[in-house]
């Protein structure tokens, strides 16, 4: 329940934004250049909130970097304790996994499945026609774009922004689909 997150509770969020949310480790796989370009072009829309969470060997950089284009639609929070994961996954609209480009071919990111059971659409931008992308897109548990394509992953947001009972079926097929998958 929204008004009983820890998370929730802990950071002030509010029902009123749509959260697009990464959690995780911000190292070599993780691609925030092409957050930089998705936060600009949704930097307009005040009530979405691109939240990243977690620390790694890229994050310095990112922070840096979204700091001069003078991003105020990204949220750097700091990584939370494993017994907080749930309450993290739960608070977002829907998840953001953004790989670079030659990373992923026939696996499944870890924190897909934890996604899928807290019933939260993922967005994810990956190599284009990946198995990953696939079982995303044919399961319509989210929305898979390519790597090289910002305006795609906009697209998906704004997407599932504008359609809210979307979002939360694609959160209800994606926990039915881990369930038969994973359990």
């Amino acid at each position: 329940q929204w008004d009983e997150n820890r998370f929730v509770k802990k950071y002030n969020m509010t029902k009123d934004k749509f959260y697009v949310q990464y959690a995780g480790t911000m190292g070599y796989v993780f691609d925030y250049k092409i957050v930089l370009e998705v936060a600009k072009r949704l930097n307009d829309y005040t009530d979405i909130e691109i939240q990243m969470i977690g620390m790694g060997s890229q994050k310095d950089i990112f922070v840096e970097k979204a700091k001069e284009l003078g991003l105020s639609n990204i949220n750097f929070l700091p990584l939370e304790p494993q017994e907080m994961v749930s309450d993290v996954y739960s608070a977002c609209s829907v998840c953001y996994i953004p790989l670079k480009h030659g990373i992923i071919g026939n696996s499944v990111p870890s924190k897909a499945g934890l996604l899928m059971e807290c019933h939260k659409p993922i967005i994810t931008s990956v190599d284009r026609g990946c198995k990953y992308a696939q079982e995303i897109n044919e399961n319509r548990i989210g929305i898979a774009c390519s790597d090289d394509d910002p305006k795609s992953v906009v697209d998906a947001i704004l997407y599932l922004y504008n359609n809210p009972a979307e979002c939360r079926e694609m959160g209800d097929r994606g926990y039915n689909y881990g369930h038969k998958l994973y359990s």
